[in-house]
This record gives C-alpha cells, structure tokens and sequence, in this order.
C-alpha cells in the first residue's frame, strides 16, 4: 500500500526492526520511548481510529495495560496538540493467584482517570493476553468499550476484538 503520510513513513521506518524480532510486541516500548516514535505513534493512532469511523468525541478515554504508558500519553499529546481532549487510564493487573483475587472490578483496577459512564478505546499493545479480563473490568466499572486499536499488526488482538464485537484496527505497515 502506498502512503505519502509521513507519519506513517515514520513509523514504518521506526518498526522495520521490530517486525522482523520473534516478539515485536514485546520491544514496543523502544518505539514509543524514542523521541521519533512518541511524536508519530499518538497520531497515528488517532489518524487511525478517524479512518475507522472513531473520531475522538465518539471515544473521550483510551484505555491500555499498563504497559502501554508511554502510547497512551502519545495519543494524549497528539489530542492536544489539535485541540481535543482525551485522557487516560491504565489496566493494573492484580497480583497474586486468581482464587485469592477479589472479581469485583472498581476503580483501584485502573491508574488514570475516571471510567464510569465514559467512552473509551482499547490499546492492544503489550501482548492482549489478558484483554478479556480488561475489558470486563472496564465494563464492569461503567466505561463503554467503542474500539480496540494497535500500533503494530496483532492477530490476537484482532481475534479479540472481533470476539468481544468492537471494531479493530492496526496501520499497514508494509510497502
């Protein structure tokens, strides 16, 4: 696919090595951590989402494993910087054996802002292993999940979305 965006000619320079590691999901964090990265993955997430038909004001919250800190406030940088709000909140695993875990999810499951009666896309960065277990948390806490979206191309999360009936969406990184 062609593009002359040059974000995404960005990004597709910036993940080529990521792409070719057994566990590109994995290295993430040393896209989203570099100066180049963190200046193109907030747009181009939100680029991508728009061209899915999820504009921000149809989403007004981005929720993401905690893993996925630095992309989540990309995206918040890059809502600011064309006028829009847009926040956040981060998935926190519980600790411990799931037995001994409480399965009523409240607030203290997430780190961020407020989810209750909120719209809110979810980020699929960090390997979505636990996306079912987020996504009934989020819900349970009142937040409506619109979209599931990821940087790089993730078969599971696609999997995943489509399981749960919410839209998916990841660039196209190839030429």
């Amino acid at each position: 696919m062609t593009t002359h965006d040059p974000h995404l000619l960005t990004l597709r320079g910036l993940a080529a090595p990521l792409l070719e590691s057994p566990n590109p999901l994995g290295r993430l964090n040393e896209l989203t951590l570099s100066a180049q990265g963190a200046a193109v993955c907030g747009h181009i997430l939100i680029d991508l989402l728009e061209e899915h038909d999820l504009a921000i004001g149809d989403y007004e919250l981005v929720i993401a494993p905690a893993g996925d800190a630095a992309l989540a406030a990309a995206m918040i940088h890059a809502a600011g910087g064309r006028g829009l709000d847009l926040d956040a909140a981060l998935f926190l695993p519980a600790q411990g054996p799931a037995s001994a875990i409480n399965n009523a999810a409240d607030e203290r499951c997430f780190s961020g802002s407020p989810l209750a009666g909120r719209k809110a896309v979810l980020l699929a960065n960090s390997a979505l292993a636990n996306g079912e277990e987020i996504l009934a948390a989020a819900t349970e806490c009142g937040a409506q999940i619109v979209g599931c979206a990821s940087l790089l191309p993730d078969e599971a999360a696609r999997a995943f979305a489509a399981s749960a009936g919410i839209a998916y969406c990841s660039p196209a990184l190839g030429d």
